[in-house]
């Protein structure tokens, strides 16, 4: 089949089962299945599982929750409080200067810990609490 009917086929199925109420991943999913059979067929879509193995069969991914348990210790022992205080003084005259705060510290505990998944971790947990308190809009905090 040519590439654009496979586009206008996956693009229609989209929308219809949309329109029928399906959860759009699963639906974003099957479309995707579809499409591959469709253009590359069935033995190299059956490979995917193997690439996917080969992708996440990796070593360096057991160091991922060590990082977060280093977040998890620097915040107890109120590290992270104590340097999210002292930046927040540093930016404050500035204009959504905790906002800046969340940013900085961000950048610094991602420097020290080198996961960003463990930054996201620590420094969510306390910085939620500093911005509920000075009433910041709750999307806009989560975005930065």
């Amino acid at each position: 089949m040519i590439d654009a009917t496979i586009a206008l086929i996956g693009f229609a199925l989209l929308i219809g089962l949309m329109a029928l109420g399906l959860h759009v991943a699963f639906v974003m999913f099957a479309i995707s299945i579809l499409g591959a059979v469709m253009y590359l067929g069935m033995p190299a879509t059956l490979e995917f599982g193997t690439q996917y193995w080969g992708a996440t069969n990796n070593f360096v991914l057991v160091a991922i929750p060590l990082f977060v348990l280093l977040g998890e210790l620097l915040v107890r022992g109120g590290f992270t409080d104590r340097m999210y205080e002292s930046l927040g003084d540093w930016l404050s005259p500035l204009p959504g200067g905790l906002l800046h705060t969340n940013i900085g510290t961000s950048a610094m505990f991602a420097a020290v810990s080198g996961s960003s998944v463990a930054t996201a971790a620590t420094i969510s947990t306390v910085a939620l609490p500093a911005f509920r308190e000075r009433h910041y809009n709750q999307r806009l905090v989560l975005g930065s």
